[in-house]
């Protein structure tokens, strides 16, 4: 059984389960609906606009609906969004192509910040006026990972961050430390605690680790900050001279420029010994050339998932270097609150590479599509 199927059977057995968790507000009907970036502001009091997925066939599919603005239920909490990010996923399930068989009505995006508006009944961790995010997979609180968080999966099989004000299940929302601004809070619960998970909870990142990320997107740019905090040596690859310069200035060790080196693997090897950690964000079309790029006893991090290559994967040095391979799903609430405090402690701030209004969606999806940032791209709800 392929992901899309296993996730189809579970959002089918948890039924009530998750439409009563962040799901709730779908059942007011829409007061108003046009098509992208149609709708007029909401006037009236008790309303509120967010979008929602529609047809799932492209961008433009998405469509801005003005609704009544729900009340929180019982371990629900009603937030009001300052920002929200998007991740390479919320394009896929935009597209139609994770979980098909969502409602039109599915509000999209799995990280955000913004301040709480009330809560429902049996909700103690947060209060009215504070500061939170959201746990992606909103009931995976610790422990090892399971399949079944699927069924409560923010923005995906529940209602995500893309409105004004939203429902959250209140077991993944988390308080933001002072000092953690927006723009970092909008990403942590997504890409950070993705590439938090793969260094520190997966690979045990050390200082004096070589650490492999690919690409500047959001979860690489992410490991890049974390790494380095931790006192890793960290290499980047990138077919932009441009961006790789922009990582340098971040603090990136090593850079390579992957279009003008076919045989980046072997140069990075050759280079730095060899990385200890790959954070393999692309999938399995560049697993051969990551493993060529890593040390003895290194450990592989499968995040990216794009299709197989015509051919499968040789996974060199895979016997002889006794190299690990571990695939891993965003991170639970108690790695989103280790990352929290983290990056409060820290000082650390997200790469953004770029922020778009609230009516300016579908503009900020095609932008983050096209893939000329570095960084995580976001929605200022505020603009």
């Amino acid at each position: 059984m392929n992901r899309r199927e296993f996730l189809g059977t579970t959002a089918a057995a948890a039924g009530g389960a998750a439409s009563g968790l962040a799901g709730g507000g779908l059942a007011l009907a829409a007061t108003g609906e046009a098509t992208a970036g149609g709708a007029e502001a909401s006037s009236a009091s008790g309303h509120s606009r967010v979008w929602q997925v529609g047809a799932a066939g492209d961008f433009d599919t998405l469509r801005l609906a003005t609704r009544e603005t729900p009340r929180p239920g019982r371990d629900e909490v009603l937030v009001d969004v300052h920002m929200s990010g998007l991740a390479a996923r919320d394009q896929a399930i935009v597209r139609g192509w994770f979980l098909e068989d969502k409602p039109p009505t599915r509000i999209p995006l799995s990280e955000g910040v913004g301040t709480v508006a009330a809560v429902g009944e049996g909700v103690t961790g947060v209060a009215v006026g504070e500061r939170v995010t959201c746990a992606h997979f909103a009931r995976w609180i610790s422990g090892p990972w399971d399949p079944v968080n699927y069924a409560v999966d923010v923005g995906n099989t529940v209602d995500g961050w893309l409105g004004e004000r939203v429902l959250l299940p209140a077991s993944g929302v988390l308080r933001v430390p002072e000092g953690v601004d927006d723009r970092t809070a909008a990403t942590v619960s997504g890409s950070g605690v993705t590439a938090w998970q793969a260094l520190h909870e997966v690979a045990r990142v050390r200082a004096g680790d070589t650490v492999l990320t690919l690409g500047t997107g959001g979860v690489s740019t992410w490991g890049l900050l974390i790494a380095k905090a931790a006192g890793a040596r960290v290499v980047m690859t990138s077919s932009s001279d441009e961006k790789l310069a922009q990582m340098r200035a971040l603090g990136a060790d090593v850079t390579v420029n992957y279009r003008r080196h076919r045989d980046w693997g072997e140069r990075i090897h050759a280079e730095t010994g060899g990385a200890n950690i790959v954070l393999e964000t692309v999938g399995r079309i560049t697993l051969d050339r990551s493993m060529q790029a890593c040390a003895n006893n290194a450990m592989v991090v499968m995040i990216g998932t794009t299709p197989l290559p015509e051919r499968l994967p040789e996974m060199p040095g895979l016997y002889v270097r006794n190299l690990g391979l571990r695939a891993i799903s965003n991170g639970s609430r108690d790695m989103l609150a280790a990352l929290l405090r983290a990056v409060a402690a820290n000082g650390i701030e997200a790469v953004v590479g770029g922020v778009f209004g609230f009516e300016d969606v579908v503009a900020a999806f095609e932008y983050a599509a096209a893939a000329d940032h570095a960084g995580k791209v976001l929605i200022d709800h505020r603009l």
